[in-house]
């Protein structure tokens, strides 16, 4: 995927990610979702398509929480407060 030049590209790259993800998500059983299956963030680790789904609504809670932060003129601790970018397995699994 190309990075958006602009913000009108980066919201349609976000709307149609997400219609693809939906998509793609709406054709897994239910009974299947537990199934750990996929590798991990972390080496060695597997995760289910559940825990895939945590996995991204937490970054897009990090990303609005940096949002608000950066909009209200505080500092934002990237990735999170007690987490450095070679942590990010142990953020994940947060």
């Amino acid at each position: 995927m190309a990075i958006p030049k602009d913000k009108e590209e980066l919201v349609k790259a976000i709307v149609d990610n997400y219609k693809k993800l939906t998509t793609e998500l709406s054709t897994i059983p239910t009974d299947l979702t537990t199934n750990k299956e996929l590798d991990g963030h972390s080496k060695n680790t597997l995760m289910s398509i559940n825990d895939l789904v945590a996995y991204l609504v937490g970054w897009g809670q990090l990303v609005l929480k940096w949002n608000d932060k950066k909009s209200k003129g505080l500092s934002v601790d990237f990735p999170e407060t007690s987490f450095k970018w070679n942590e990010l397995g142990l953020l994940g699994r947060k």
